[in-house]
């Protein structure tokens, strides 16, 4: 028997019905955590839903529903894969919604700030919606954002928080620098040049009233926190983070974090369009909290419809559960 196995796919956003490329992510995770099972490793299985942001907001409000009742609904559909795929029956199932994990984002938000880093300015910039990030001029194809060639940028200004991701280059090359926190390796190579360009503080709020659906900013009623701050924190809040050992005594279930991500083996499974956001802004997170980086993060390809990326925001797309159904 090796380390306790920590293993995750990426929060899949609720702004439509499950897809093939998020159910092959799954499968993929299955396979992995069935095997170490079988090896006697103790394993935490962990998916969810990603439940705030721009997108969102906008997609309820088109279909006439309550933000809160939309997410609950497609959700739903989202936990639903594991009686449908036949997935591994520990997979543990975490909502960005959910009081523990609003009470996480929040801590990683204070822990970043007692660091002094983050800070509050006015920017100006492209958003790409789809995306629910901020791309330079010099990043688009056509005018457009590559992941998204079908949705047009909005101009976004406002005065913002900010994550001093720029603070941590030097780290973040020593931390790409070994083999296997990266699978596959030319990911890493992706990983370590896009470092070396120069790394960018990044905008990780909103205004309230230009986007009222996320978590509350610690301490400022006008903000609330961009989707990647919160949505990335689901991978240490989903063990019960922030927690200790010495605080649970008599109740292990409650936190998991100290035996599964501080002395386990982390393991996240991600697609290709994942790298910036997991294995640099995500593992940036984390050192400035101070908590352990991820050790491998893996990454797969795409399922193609018609030459493109399947994807919920461009279409066209292949549903798991209704091919389960069709094939019942």
């Amino acid at each position: 028997m090796g380390k306790p196995l920590y293993l995750t796919t990426t929060l899949p956003y609720v702004n439509s019905d499950p897809h093939l490329g998020f159910a092959l992510e799954m499968v993929q995770a299955d396979v992995i955590a069935r095997y170490h099972t079988l090896l006697g490793d103790e394993v935490f299985f962990n998916t969810g839903t990603d439940e705030h942001g721009l997108k969102i907001y906008r997609k309820a409000a088109e279909e006439g529903k309550d933000t809160q009742a939309y997410v609950d609904e497609y959700a739903a559909k989202f936990k639903g894969l594991k009686e449908k795929l036949n997935l591994h029956p520990a997979l543990h199932f975490i909502r960005t919604t959910e009081p523990r994990h609003v009470a996480a984002a929040q801590e990683m938000w204070r822990r970043c700030l007692a660091k002094g880093d983050i800070f509050k300015k006015k920017y100006k910039g492209l958003y790409c919606v789809g995306d629910e990030a901020f791309i330079k001029e010099t990043e688009l194809v056509d005018g457009k954002c590559p992941n998204h060639p079908t949705m047009e940028p909005i101009e976004i200004e406002e005065e913002n928080y900010f994550f001093r991701l720029s603070a941590y280059q030097e780290k973040l090359l020593a931390y790409l620098s070994r083999e296997g926190v990266v699978v596959p390796e030319w990911r890493r190579e992706e990983a370590i040049n896009f470092v070396k360009q120069g790394l960018e503080d990044f905008s990780i709020s909103r205004t309230k009233e230009k986007m009222p659906w996320g978590v509350p900013v610690p301490d400022d009623d006008e903000q609330v926190m961009y989707v990647w701050f919160d949505a990335l924190t689901n991978y240490v809040s989903t063990l019960g983070w922030p927690c200790s050992a010495e605080a649970t005594q008599g109740k292990p279930e409650e936190c998991l974090f100290e035996k599964f991500w501080m002395n386990g083996f982390t393991l996240q499974l991600a697609g290709k369009d994942q790298v910036r956001f997991q294995s640099i802004m995500w593992q940036g997170m984390l050192m400035s909290a101070g908590l352990k980086t991820t050790d491998t993060v893996l990454y797969h390809g795409f399922i193609t419809s018609g030459g493109q990326k399947m994807s919920k925001s461009l279409g066209p797309v292949l549903a798991p559960l209704a091919t389960a159904v069709a094939n019942g």
